[in-house]
């Protein structure tokens, strides 16, 4: 629960302290990214699935078709690329580390997801494999954050 509230207040955060006038060509053009990608997600997902709490429900399904061919978390993706455009028009240095702290709290829940994921099904550990985590040119989070895996 605590990465649920980690990741909502920096998103809270980095929405509320935007300066929306220094939005320009790039930040537009990574909100309109992460919309599609977000809303691709939704689609794809199956509604027994959401949950913002990392943990299965009973009936959880494992998804990979759609966006979920590309990208394992890719509702996490939508919410790094709209904070990203977001902290980019802010150049105070809270709303930097705020995003650091989002990238970090993003990778130590979808870690924790991932785990109860291999756990449920024994297909996810080949999914993984061969698929982006949060981004597609992002193959394996683990050769570039492995000092946040235990």
């Amino acid at each position: 629960m605590i990465y649920v509230v980690i990741q909502f207040s920096c998103i809270i955060y980095l929405v509320l302290n935007a300066q929306l006038e220094n939005l320009a060509i790039l930040e537009y053009l990574l909100l309109a990214i992460a919309v599609v990608i977000g809303l691709m997600a939704v689609i794809n997902m199956k509604p027994r699935n959401l949950n913002i709490v990392p943990t299965l429900k009973n009936q959880h399904q494992l998804v990979i078709n759609g966006i979920y061919r590309y990208i394992q978390h890719p509702m996490y993706t939508s919410i790094l690329l709209l904070c990203i455009a977001f902290t980019l028009s802010n150049a105070h240095y809270l709303a930097q580390g705020i995003m650091l702290v989002l990238v970090v709290d993003l990778i130590l829940k979808s870690n924790l997801e991932e785990k109860l994921l291999i756990q449920r099904f024994d297909t996810y550990q080949d999914y993984r494999n061969k698929t982006g985590c949060f981004v597609l040119f992002f193959i394996n989070k683990r050769l570039f954050f492995s000092f946040f895996i235990q």
